[in-house]
C-alpha cells in the first residue's frame, strides 16, 4: 500500500521501515561503549599496599598525616601541613581528581586503597584502633 507523504504519520513510517530498530540498537551500543571508556582506569587486581610507603612519603611522612579515610570513590587524607604534600608524586602513581580543601587532600587512586587507609591509620595510632 502506497501512502501519501502528507498523510504519513510517524507510527506508519516506523511500521513500514523495518531498519530503524537496528539503527537504534547500534546507537545504544555506541553510547554504552563510550560511557565505559570514560570510566577511570582502575587496577582492581593490583594490591594497593605496595604503594603505602609512596603515599606516606608524598603526604609528608607519617607525622604529617592526621587521619586517612575512604570518602565514596575517593581517598581522603587529613594532614597537618598542606605545603609539604607532593601532588606531582600522586600524579605519577596514577591518582586522578586530586582536590585540596583546607588541610584535606582527596583523590581517586587507580587501585584498591582500603588497605593503605587501614595501614596508615594503624601506624598513626601506634598499632591501636
Amino acid at each position: 500500500m502506497f501512502l501519501n507523504p502528507v498523510n504519513l504519520t510517524i507510527v506508519e513510517w516506523l511500521n513500514e521501515n523495518y531498519w530503524w530498530p537496528v539503527i537504534l540498537f547500534l546507537v545504544a551500543i555506541i553510547v554504552i561503549v563510550k560511557i565505559m571508556l570514560m570510566q577511570p582506569k582502575t587496577k582492581n587486581g593490583e594490591d594497593g599496599l605496595k604503594y603505602t610507603g609512596d603515599v606516606t612519603y608524598f603526604l609528608g611522612g607519617l607525622e604529617n598525616i592526621v587521619k586517612a579515610s575512604i570518602d565514596g570513590n575517593r581517598v581522603k587524607f587529613q594532614v597537618r601541613e598542606i605545603e609539604v604534600v607532593n601532588l606531582e608524586g600522586f600524579k605519577e602513581i596514577g591518582a586522578t581528581g586530586i582536590f585540596i580543601s583546607g588541610t584535606n587532600v582527596k583523590m581517586v587512586l587507580p587501585f584498591n586503597a582500603q588497605g593503605i587507609v587501614d595501614k596508615i591509620n594503624l601506624d598513626i595510632s601506634g598499632g591501636k584502633l
